[in-house]
């Protein structure tokens, strides 16, 4: 099927002006063959790519850069059309500074960092080479990340909710979401410094250096990824997490790897499970094979998701500093080869 026909199709199945400007294309070599990157997109595994910002037209760089919004039929080597994504999500960071979760959402591999490092070195001090730039730990990477819309002859799950590092075209969420929480007299859990930051520049740029690998360990020698989450439906933040990668001791002993939080008017819709679901996917790109989470004994609704998801109850344990009692489970991680 061609790219015009595939868009005709899904502009006529999901209601949408077939007028909607669009770009058809194919993925580059990227350490995957460009047909498994392919099948990785169509399949929902890959929901993340990246260019070295440096290709891009100097005098127009704005203009060509991807954006939220933007669809694109995605071609295989022949030219045909497989699927059709819509980008939600563009940032621009030095190579070394290229987070985590971007590495997760390219799909490739192990999802690791170092994976995606090792391949993509490659690729672009080919693609500088190739455009008469140099390339350097501090070169520009425009990182993206995108919904599956339709697959050819498939039905495909509407994706409910996104997840996004933060940034401010949501600070608006963010600042409306710290409100009723605090409105709520509802706990942070998974929100990292939102409670002590009423600016969302402040927080996002906070966390955005928490994520950053490049980094310095702080005095609390830890590592870790906060995620908006968004219903795409409305674009409304309906929930915040944090994933850690590099634990702290008290992390160790009693929180645990994930902490997440639901915005009180957004509560009893399932979406707590759907968030420690993808945050455990999250944690076994960083080569983990069991990780720790923990809950209030009181908050049933949490020890509800935990289980939800394969929890294993461990013990409980008295955490000092906070003056609580946290009931500790188990998660036994599968592999990305499994």
């Amino acid at each position: 099927m061609k790219a015009e026909e595939l868009w005709a199709e899904f502009c006529s199945q999901k209601g949408i002006d077939i007028d909607t400007p669009h770009e058809a294309w194919s993925f580059d070599y990227e350490g995957d063959d460009p047909e498994v990157l392919t099948k990785l997109v169509a399949e929902g595994k890959k929901f993340g790519t990246s260019s070295l910002y440096d290709t891009f037209d100097a005098e127009n760089a704005a203009a060509g850069l991807p954006k939220p919004g933007d669809y694109s039929v995605i071609l295989d080597s022949r030219g045909e059309a497989v699927c059709i994504i819509r980008t939600y999500d563009v940032y621009i960071r030095p190579f070394r500074e290229v987070p985590p979760f971007h590495a997760y959402a390219e799909g490739e591999g192990d999802r690791s960092l170092a994976h995606w490092r090792r391949v993509h070195k490659d690729f672009f001090k080919a693609q500088a080479i190739e455009f008469g730039v140099a390339f350097t730990e501090y070169s520009k990477i425009v990182c993206e990340k995108f919904s599956l819309e339709y697959v050819a002859g498939k039905e495909v799950p509407e994706e409910e909710l996104l997840f996004i590092e933060p940034t401010m075209n949501y600070a608006d969420e963010i600042v409306a979401y710290r409100q009723e929480m605090l409105d709520a007299d509802s706990s942070f859990d998974g929100c990292f410094s939102m409670k002590r930051m009423p600016d969302p520049q402040e927080y996002v740029d906070y966390c955005i250096g928490w994520a950053n690998p490049s980094r310095v360990a702080d005095e609390h020698g830890a590592w870790g990824n906060v995620l908006l989450v968004i219903r795409k439906a409305d674009n409304r933040m309906v929930g915040c997490m944090q994933v850690h990668n590099v634990l702290t001791q008290r992390m160790q002993e009693c929180t645990g790897y994930v902490g997440y939080s639901v915005r009180p008017s957004e509560r009893r819709r399932g979406y707590a499970k759907i968030m420690l679901a993808k945050a455990l996917d999250f944690l076994t790109a960083f080569g983990f094979e069991e990780v720790v989470v923990s809950c209030l004994p009181d908050n049933i609704g949490s020890k509800k998701t935990i289980l939800a998801n394969g929890g294993e109850y461990i013990d409980t344990r008295y955490l000092d500093s906070d003056d609580v009692n946290l009931e500790r489970y188990k998660f036994c991680l599968k592999t990305a080869d499994e």
